[in-house]
């Protein structure tokens, strides 16, 4: 009876338990959605948390474009600004060089405006014709030269003027003025007035007086121009001989103070045919220690012919050219009228300043730019040359020469002598590189043939010399392949050794090994014994492609050597007919 009522306890106990827990979990859940309420507030909190981030962030960077706008607007605005600053100081400073420029060289204008009129030869067949009065033509080149004292071209136009009245003492003393102020201006002006004026022998004689007052080492571009219508005739026999005679004492002087013989060596040398590695090859191999002397020689001896080539492409009329036609005197007008144009050193300094601030006022204050557009009047097409870069772009380089044919043929006229002594020591040298003898080596056999290509030398006989040595050389090494018995004793040696004494007390891999050893030493026997016909057989076939290649190519080797010997003997005799193309300048 009690262990009946003893469980039913337990149960009412359990269900008690039950019960409370029961509560315990209604009291519990009550917190946990107390607790679950307040994690919605906050998810809620951090979501408005979340877009009001989103919103700042999208105003930061809506503030960050805005700074950036302004930035980039400020920074245009500022170069603009510098810009515009720069094209108002341009103007400004324009403005104050103009006016100083009409205020000091304005009447340089009148005074070239009033040469062009005097040299023209319509005014001197106006003068002689009384068409205009010789008292209005001296007081305008007075009132010119009171305007102008210190300019040359003014005192120069006196001295034409005073021709038209045959006024001796006063043009004498006018021309003594203006060589004063710009001796060689002056000499220029009054050689070029007296071509146009149809009096030769004093444009001889005052182009003469010109270049003895020019200084060869700084030959200005008009002397270019000048060059061209005295090669042209233009000035008369007599200045065109004055020149010549100028420009080979220049040359004789420079050629002996510097290393103008240097020069022109270096020139012609530079004209020489290159030999590439394709050519000569058999010869190349066969005598190798000998061949870059040959190489150099060879190639030396190409100069005469390939000047020669070159002067008759370049000069195609000769070196005294065609019958020159009646002179129209356009390179006299073009001398003159650059001459008159050409402004003094103060007037192109400030014609050069305002040339820069219109390329900035143009490039709306863009310095970098106006610097790049900009092109100096002083630049390298005005720059003085010396004369023998002159003759060497004339002769050498005659798209970089200012120079008609007629005047690089006069530039290569001066020149001549020392070209022809150029090549004279080319060829020396070349005649010091040509050995009378050379050694060609093939497979280790040589044999010293001549240069000369006179003395011939027959192939036949070297070729069978040659293949003859290489046969008993190749029989001596088939001779020497016989059976080595040393060698087939050792062998027989080891594989009785290995097969009685060590095989039988092995097993394993250590048998297997010494089984394969053995065998090694019984097929080294039989290769000793059996195979001496079949090594024969190598070192003959061995011996007869080495006898073949050999002999291929020291034939070709013996007819390149022909032809290279003879190409140079007939490039340094081309010599002649270089100075029998000259022989018009003598």
């Amino acid at each position: 009876m009690e262990d009946r009522i003893e469980p039913g306890s337990a149960l009412d106990r359990l269900t008690e338990r039950l019960e409370g827990v029961g509560k315990e979990q209604v009291r519990h859940s009550g917190r946990f959605n107390t607790v679950e309420d307040g994690l919605h507030g906050v998810r809620a909190d951090v979501v408005q948390l979340r877009e009001s981030i989103t919103d700042v962030r999208q105003k930061v960077a809506g503030l960050e474009g805005a700074v950036s706008d302004t930035r980039q607007v400020l920074d245009t605005f500022i170069e603009q600004y510098g810009r515009d600053r720069e094209v108002a100081r341009a103007q400004a400073e324009l403005a104050r060089l103009t006016t100083v420029f009409q205020t000091d060289f304005a009447l340089r204008k009148q005074t070239r405006a009033l040469a062009r009129g005097l040299v023209h030869t319509l005014t001197a067949h106006a003068v002689r014709r009384k068409l205009v009065n010789t008292h209005t033509v001296r007081s305008c080149v007075e009132e010119r030269l009171l305007l102008e004292p210190t300019y040359w071209l003014a005192p120069a136009i006196m001295a034409v003027a005073a021709n038209f009245r045959d006024e001796t003492a006063p043009g004498e003393r006018a021309q003594a003025h203006a060589c004063t102020l710009d001796a060689a201006k002056a000499n220029l002006f009054f050689a070029l007035t007296a071509s146009r004026l149809r009096n030769e022998a004093e444009a001889a004689a005052w182009m003469d007086t010109y270049l003895q007052s020019l200084d060869p080492e700084e030959l200005g571009q008009d002397f270019c121009v000048v060059l061209d219508a005295i090669a042209s005739n233009e000035l008369g026999e007599d200045a065109l001989s004055y020149t010549r005679q100028a420009m080979a004492g220049w040359n004789q002087s420079m050629h002996r103070a510097s290393a103008g013989g240097v020069q022109w060596g270096a020139r012609l040398r530079s004209l020489r045919q290159q030999l590439s590695d394709k050519e000569y090859t058999e010869l190349r191999e066969t005598c190798a220690a000998q061949w870059d002397s040959l190489k150099h020689g060879w190639e030396l001896a190409t100069v005469p012919e390939r000047t020669f080539a070159y002067l008759r492409h370049t000069f195609p009329d000769g070196p005294v050219g065609v019958d020159r036609p009646v002179s129209d005197g356009r390179h006299v007008e073009t001398a003159l009228e650059r001459l008159i144009n050409q402004l003094e050193p103060d007037e192109a300094h400030l014609h050069e300043q305002m040339r820069q601030l219109e390329r900035i006022i143009e490039h709306g204050g863009d310095l970098e730019a106006a610097a790049q557009a900009h092109e100096s009047p002083l630049g390298p097409g005005t720059e003085p040359v010396p004369f023998m870069t002159l003759l060497d772009q004339a002769v050498f380089a005659p798209d970089t020469a200012r120079l008609g044919p007629s005047a690089r043929r006069m530039a290569l006229r001066a020149i001549w002598p020392s070209l022809e002594n150029a090549a004279d020591r080319v060829v020396a040298e070349s005649r010091n590189h040509l050995p009378d003898q050379i050694i060609l080596s093939v497979a280790g056999y040589s044999w010293t043939l001549p240069t000369h290509p006179h003395q011939t030398v027959e192939p036949g006989p070297l070729l069978d010399d040659l293949a003859a040595r290489l046969e008993q050389e190749t029989q001596a090494r088939s001779d020497a392949v016989v059976r080595r018995w040393p060698r087939v004793c050792l062998a027989l040696l080891f594989g009785i050794v290995t097969a009685t004494l060590v095989v039988p007390f092995l097993d394993g891999a250590s048998q297997y090994l010494f089984l394969l050893l053995t065998l090694i030493a019984v097929m080294w026997v039989l290769w000793e014994i059996c195979g001496v016909p079949l090594r024969k057989r190598n070192v003959r076939e061995q011996g007869d492609q080495m006898r073949h290649a050999a002999v291929k190519t020291l034939a070709k080797a013996l007819q390149q050597r022909e032809d290279f010997f003879t190409k140079w003997h007939e490039g340094i005799q081309d010599r002649e007919a270089l100075t029998r193309w000259g022989e018009h300048f003598e």
